[in-house]
């Protein structure tokens, strides 16, 4: 029995060491990190990226929150909302081309059918502070943003950009490097 509980501490305590597959995307060596993003190789190709990767809690939290926009905005007797949040991740130092989202964070902003733009000031000060305070206790930073657009639900529903959202993007393309 002892041998039999010796060996299995002893797996259990190498498993603990090791992150299984999944898990491993999400630990990282801070040293390749800083090496990275300091060559900015993305710099210098605009389609260097090739994949994302994206943690089960972040995609839980973009559903329920895209989710409530459209209860809120049904519940309201009208149309679904469109919201919107912030993208907080890192390029993968182990696989370069890949950017990694470990988390996502709503912002107090509802849309319409035709926009839903981050430009308030009580917003942009949120997406200030929030990034300040994620400055002090995390490796990651933001990387982008996110949005709904709950009005193209149904059999023929696509994904699309709006006018709206690539003047966003372009503007946060422009407005620093996010990795």
């Amino acid at each position: 029995c002892r041998s039999v509980k010796g060996r299995r501490s002893s797996a259990m305590a190498t498993s603990a060491e090791q992150p299984n597959a999944a898990d491993a995307r999400y630990t990282f060596d801070e040293e390749k990190l800083a090496a990275l993003r300091s060559s900015c190789p993305w710099k210098d190709d605009p389609r260097y990226f090739k994949n994302v990767a994206i943690s089960p809690s972040a995609v839980m939290k973009m559903m329920t929150h895209c989710h409530s926009g459209v209860e809120k905005g049904i519940k309201k007797g009208g149309n679904p909302i469109e919201v919107m949040g912030l993208i907080h991740g890192r390029p993968d130092p182990t696989t370069p081309q890949t950017l990694i989202v470990t988390d996502v964070f709503p912002l107090p902003i509802e849309g319409f059918e035709t926009r839903v733009v981050a430009d308030d000031g009580d917003v942009v000060n949120h997406m200030i502070a929030l990034g300040e305070s994620l400055e002090s206790t995390r490796k990651e930073k933001f990387m982008g943003w996110y949005h709904s657009h709950p009005f193209e639900v149904g059999q023929y529903s696509n994904c699309y950009m709006s006018q709206t959202d690539m003047s966003t993007q372009i503007q946060w393309q422009r407005s620093e490097d996010p990795h």
